[in-house]
This record gives structure tokens, C-alpha cells and sequence, in this order.
């Protein structure tokens, strides 16, 4: 490598870690403030049908801007055929989503389809979700409960009652955010079984070795906790927990290895526990856009392939 691609190279990390951390900021200032008033209320516009007894089977699918839907749609139209495009951007009919991502809201369920992520003009797993789901199971119903805010991490703002310190603010907003789905869900007369929790997040934990290390145990306590909040609506065979790993970027997020080692353990701890390995299947964040790529966040079909790999674990665990 030439010594000025080297220094273009330094200068672009170097200014997307000075973005990383003021992004961190400024968004643990939006998520406190916002969640620290109790008397914050979602609501759910009556957009379905009445349900007459019908179950649907449901994904919960948090972390941060992997998960909440920082990939680009002008590139994912770029590199899929116009058909493909028009199938994603109609949405698929037994697949709908209530979305909170970041401070973009569907405040409905809705088709899930593109555009449904935290950044103009993003998307994020559940886009790929949805589409396997339907290729594998076209005649069962699911919605997707997306509530993810990037820059976010699990030792502060996601850290649940059973860890020890402060419950964050974006766990509370979590739980809230997925009851109040549930609660409009049964009000429509569907039975409501939650089948999985799609976790994409850790990259923010990776930048202190302290938090690092501490990921394994955060973590744990994290998938006790929710399966306990949301008891009631468990499949028969309890809520699987399908989590992903971060990407092997040590430059960018310096202690990623410990986080994925954390992963890797936790998935370990139950039968229904699963880490997708990002890094073996070969997600990329590398090329979008062109001119300057986006490090931090998945290309357009990475994020796709992403979905799949949720969709395809999740079906290692659907009631039959």
C-alpha cells in the first residue's frame, strides 16, 4: 500500500472513531432524555384485521445500528434484480413489523419492507428476516418487534435487572415498546407466541476492556431477563435467543474478539442459545458507499444475508 493510501486509510478510521464517540454521546443524551420521563407512552395505530383466534408468531429483533438499520437501499437497488427490488419494496403479506429505530417509528404493524431502519434511507435485518420467512414458512403469519438505537451498549444503556448497577434506560424502553405491540396484538384477538429474540449488537461494549470482558455476563443476564419479561407469550419450547457476532475489525472496534468470545460462550449456556458467525459467512462493511465506506456498518447485502442467517437459526426452534 502506497505511504498516501496509508495516511487516507489512518484518516478515515481516525475520523469515524472520533464520529463513533460523539455519536455515542449525543445518543445516550436522546435515550435518556427520552426515557426518563415515565410517563412515556407508544401507541399502536389500528392498521389489522381482527385476528378471530389466530396465532402469530413472533421475533423480537434489538441491539444497535446493525440491528436498527444503518445499510443503504440505494446500493441494495443497485445489487438485486428490478424484480427482487419490487418484492422487497412491496413488503411480504404474512410478514408484518412494528418498528422503533432510533427515533424513526412505524407507530403501526405494517408490511415489513425497505426503509424501515434508523437511517434516511436504510435498512436493516429484518428485511432479510422477513424475506426468508416467507420463502420458509409462506403459509404461517409472524410479525417482527424491532427496537433498536445505534451507538448504543449493553454494560450501560441496554444492562438489565439481573446485572449489577443501574437497569438502562433503552432496556426499559424495550420491554415497554414490545408490551405495548403485544398488548394492541391481543387486543385484535391474535394469540401471540414469541418464538425468538434476534440480538445484533456489541460494538460499542468493544472499545474498553473493562466492558469487554464484562460482555459474557451482561449478556446472560440480558437473555434471563427477557425470557422472564415475556414468560407469558413464550413458544412451548421457551424463546430462543439468536445473537450474532460483531465484526473482526480490531481497528475499529479494538476489543472485538473478547466480545465474540463473550458471545460465543453465552451461546453455549442453553439449547436454544445460537450465535450466527458474522466473520465465517463473510458479512462485509466495506464498499458503501463507493467513495468512502461506511466501516462501521454492513453493506447492503451482508445486511440481507444477515436476515437470512436470523431466519434460518430461528428455524431450528419454531414449534412444529
Amino acid at each position: 500500500m502506497s505511504k498516501k493510501k496509508q495516511i487516507t486509510l489512518v484518516s478515515v478510521i481516525a475520523l469515524a472513531v472520533v464520529f463513533i464517540v460523539c455519536s455515542f454521546f449525543l445518543v445516550k443524551h436522546l435515550i435518556d432524555n427520552q426515557a426518563s420521563e415515565e410517563k412515556i407512552i407508544y401507541t399502536v395505530n389500528d392498521t389489522l384485521p381482527d385476528g378471530k383466534g389466530k396465532t402469530v408468531r413472533v421475533i423480537l429483533l434489538g441491539g444497535q445500528s446493525n440491528a436498527s438499520g444503518c445499510s443503504l437501499d440505494e446500493y441494495l437497488r443497485l445489487n438485486v434484480s428490478d424484480e427482487k427490488y419490487q418484492e422487497y419494496q412491496a413488503g411480504y403479506d404474512n410478514v408484518y413489523i412494528n418498528y422503533l429505530a432510533g427515533a424513526n417509528m412505524s407507530e403501526a404493524f405494517v408490511k415489513c419492507s425497505t426503509l424501515q431502519g434508523e437511517l434516511e434511507g436504510g435498512f436493516g435485518p429484518e428485511l432479510g428476516l422477513a424475506e426468508k420467512l416467507n420463502k420458509m414458512y409462506p403459509d404461517e403469519d409472524f410479525v417482527i418487534i424491532k427496537c433498536a438505537w445505534g451507538g448504543t451498549n449493553l454494560y450501560e444503556q441496554w444492562l438489565s435487572p439481573s446485572s449489577s448497577g443501574k437497569t438502562g434506560q433503552l432496556y426499559k424502553q424495550f420491554v415497554k415498546f414490545v408490551q405495548t405491540s403485544i398488548d394492541y396484538l391481543e387486543g385484535k384477538n391474535y394469540e401471540v407466541s414469541i418464538e425468538a429474540m434476534c440480538w445484533m449488537q456489541g460494538e460499542s461494549d468493544s472499545f474498553l476492556t473493562e466492558s469487554a470482558a464484562q460482555y459474557g455476563e451482561h449478556l446472560k443476564n440480558f437473555i434471563a431477563d427477557i425470557r422472564d419479561e415475556f414468560s407469558d407469550y413464550a413458544s412451548e419450547d421457551g424463546i430462543a435467543f439468536i445473537d450474532a457476532y460483531i465484526a473482526d475489525n480490531p481497528m475499529y472496534w479494538v476489543y472485538c474478539d473478547e466480545v465474540n468470545a463473550g458471545k460465543r460462550e453465552v451461546a453455549k449456556l442453553a439449547d436454544n442459545n445460537f450465535v450466527v458467525d458474522t466473520i465465517a459467512e463473510g458479512l462485509v462493511c466495506a464498499n458503501e458507499p463507493t467513495d468512502t465506506p461506511d466501516l462501521a456498518h454492513y453493506d447492503s447485502m451482508s445486511q440481507i444475508l444477515l436476515g437470512h442467517l436470523f431466519a434460518i437459526a430461528t428455524s431450528q426452534y419454531l414449534d412444529d
